[in-house]
């Protein structure tokens, strides 16, 4: 089964280094460099994982995060952030996420994670 997934990053190395792990998978990987943007793909088409950093310019992540929630409560988010001390509390107040990794990670990191995300597909407690 095709899988789609969609990274939203303000970083463009960060961007091209998680879709080349999860594009050898045989993902569809999408790419936006901004909360904005990417919440109006996010009503055009469909995802199956979002991939979102926590600090970015123009829409800070934890309002992204909320926003797919809101809209698409479906859709699994994986959270990725450079600061350890955004994983000391929650994550997105209040806002449930299927997974969360520090930057740097490794590219066996992001992999396994998203795919224990995919396989995950149950509703949410």
């Amino acid at each position: 089964m095709d899988r789609k997934i969609l990274i939203i990053d303000d970083e463009a190395l960060v961007r091209n280094y998680v879709r080349r792990a999860l594009a050898s998978r045989g993902w569809a990987v999408t790419e936006m460099d901004n909360g904005a943007s990417a919440l109006d793909l996010l009503r055009r088409e469909t995802f199956d994982v979002v991939i979102c950093d926590l600090k970015m310019p123009d829409m800070r992540g934890e309002e992204v995060v909320k926003r797919i929630r809101e809209s698409l409560p479906a859709v699994r988010v994986i959270v990725i952030t450079g600061s350890v001390s955004n994983i000391t509390s929650p994550i997105v107040p209040g806002v449930s996420v299927d997974g969360f990794l520090i930057k740097p990670f490794g590219i066996d990191e992001i992999r396994d994670l998203a795919e224990k995300v995919l396989k995950n597909e149950g509703p949410r407690g």
